[in-house]
């Protein structure tokens, strides 16, 4: 990596993250066209799981973390060797996942649990700053890495932990980092919104809307750790889906949904919204497939939301002016597209699963993150138009 890549953690970690998302799919055709369902002695669920979570979405959170915590505390950014040495411990546990089969499960565990305390420890600085301190993301980024942990030992048979169940709570805690950090995000967004349709930025939002979301989605979180599929967890559920509902009424300030960085976290709100209703509802009984819904929430509400973060900051951060390119919709239209397949098809056409469930939104991903590196790439790899460092 050259000096450029390495003078802010969105970069290197933003051109990471698409190639993660792209590789993390590639084997799940195995399952429906007859291939296989195994990948060395885990399921492809789990191991498709947890590359979702762990190596795309952890990629895109670590760039919005060591870019966004330095920007909100005045901290100093981590940059150079250090980021280069968190980038290699990242590769090494997807490296090490994708020679899974071929690696001894300990072995995959060691290379692959490293990564997340390492950014932790990374960001734990900013605590010690004078000023309103972001706690909550490092205690989520702490918990997030603690349940990788158990991914491994429950692979590993030290504790009765499912690899499955692992990976499902910590799908669960990005959609708690999600709600937290558009309490950050949204009024930065919306204001340039209002700026861009020609009317007084005036962005009021409501802290009560923000604390219930997020508090629903812990207690979503805790209950499907403890209780998954029990009737309570479904009605925690469907709480947590009302008031995702109830915060999208943020983003209707005049003209702001006319521009793509609302409208795109306002469709990624309602994927997350959409996802907990229909997990409520196969909780409390309804024929409904949860694996399909979780859907909802991994590509709907995480990846929307990392397409949309990683083009804002990218542009904010490279000194580039709003608004966000026209190339923005394309794969976000995409990806919207191949969730509504993957949510869809299982419960109404799952004789179709093989080519319009899976085969086709793979497709769509792919090419959603290529056309995003098409546009966004260049902009990685170059300094900042303004001269500036960063």
């Amino acid at each position: 990596m050259n000096a450029t890549v390495l003078a802010y953690g969105f970069r290197p970690f933003f051109l990471l993250a698409p190639l993660a998302g792209a590789a993390a799919v590639l084997p799940l055709p195995m399952i429906w066209l007859g291939w296989g369902g195994m990948w060395g002695d885990l399921s492809i669920g789990a191991w498709h799981g947890h590359e979702q979570v762990f190596g795309f979405l952890s990629a895109a959170l670590a760039g919005f973390l060591l870019t966004a915590l330095p920007s909100w505390t005045g901290a100093t950014p981590v940059t150079g060797r250090n980021l280069a040495g968190l980038c290699l411990l990242w590769l090494v546990g997807r490296i090490a996942f994708w020679l899974d089969p071929l690696l001894p499960p300990a072995l995959v565990a060691a290379a692959d649990i490293l990564f997340l305390p390492a950014l932790l420890v990374a960001v734990v600085p900013v605590l010690r700053r004078p000023g309103p301190k972001p706690w909550e993301f490092v205690a989520a980024l702490a918990a997030l890495a603690a349940v990788n942990a158990v991914f491994h030992l429950g692979r590993l048979g030290v504790v009765e932990v499912a690899p499955e169940r692992a990976a499902t709570v910590a799908l669960n805690l990005f959609q708690v980092l999600i709600a937290l950090a558009l309490g950050r995000i949204l009024p930065v967004v919306l204001r340039s919104a209002q700026i861009e349709a020609g009317r007084a930025p005036q962005v009021r939002l409501m802290p009560g809307r923000r604390h219930l979301a997020v508090t629903t989605l812990v207690l979503f979180t805790v209950a499907e750790a403890v209780v998954p599929g029990h009737a309570v967890t479904g009605w925690i559920a469907l709480a947590a889906a009302c008031a995702q509902v109830d915060r999208m009424r943020e983003c209707h300030l005049a003209g702001a949904l006319r521009r793509p960085q609302a409208a795109l976290f306002y469709v990624a709100q309602g994927w997350m919204a959409l996802g907990l209703a229909l997990l409520g509802l196969s909780a409390l009984g309804m024929p409904l497939d949860p694996a399909a819904a979780r859907h909802a929430l991994g590509l709907g509400a995480g990846a929307t939301t990392a397409l949309t973060v990683m083009s804002v900051v990218s542009l904010r951060h490279t000194a580039r002016p709003f608004p966000l390119p026209a190339a923005t919709w394309g794969p976000a239209a995409l990806v919207s597209v191949a969730t509504a397949l993957r949510v869809a098809v299982p419960d109404l056409a799952p004789e179709a699963m093989a080519m319009a469930g899976v085969t086709i939104p793979m497709l769509l991903w792919l090419t959603a993150f290529g056309l995003w590196l098409r546009t966004f790439s260049p902009w990685l790899l170059r300094p900042r138009v303004d001269g500036c460092p960063g």
